[in-house]
């Protein structure tokens, strides 16, 4: 994980960060980031997606184990995302006090 602000949790819920989940839509349905958007890492990668963000936007990327996120990272950072960071897993979002959305709950 990248040296980040301590509360990414708060500053993701106060709009001041993007938190994008880039797993698969199964994954996604299963349980996944309180106010995150997901964008799996193969639309970013094969079809060159982006997030609507500005580029200089926090934008903090989680997977499931992070090998993902980091790829996802190093592709938005290749399009002018300067403030792209990866989280690790959705474990790691946990583990910084974020909360999970389960069943395919918004």
């Amino acid at each position: 994980m990248d040296t980040a602000p301590k509360d990414i949790p708060g500053s993701v819920k106060a709009g001041e960060a993007f938190l994008l989940d880039v797993r698969t839509d199964e994954e996604w349905a299963e349980s996944h980031a309180e106010g995150a958007v997901q964008m799996e890492l193969m639309r970013i990668l094969q079809d060159g997606e982006v997030p609507d963000v500005p580029k200089d936007k926090t934008i903090y990327i989680y997977c499931h184990s992070g090998n993902r996120a980091g790829m996802a990272q190093q592709a938005l950072r290749d399009n002018g995302f300067v403030n792209a960071l990866s989280i690790g897993g959705l474990g790691d979002w946990q583990m910084l006090g974020g909360k999970i959305v389960k069943d395919g709950a918004k």
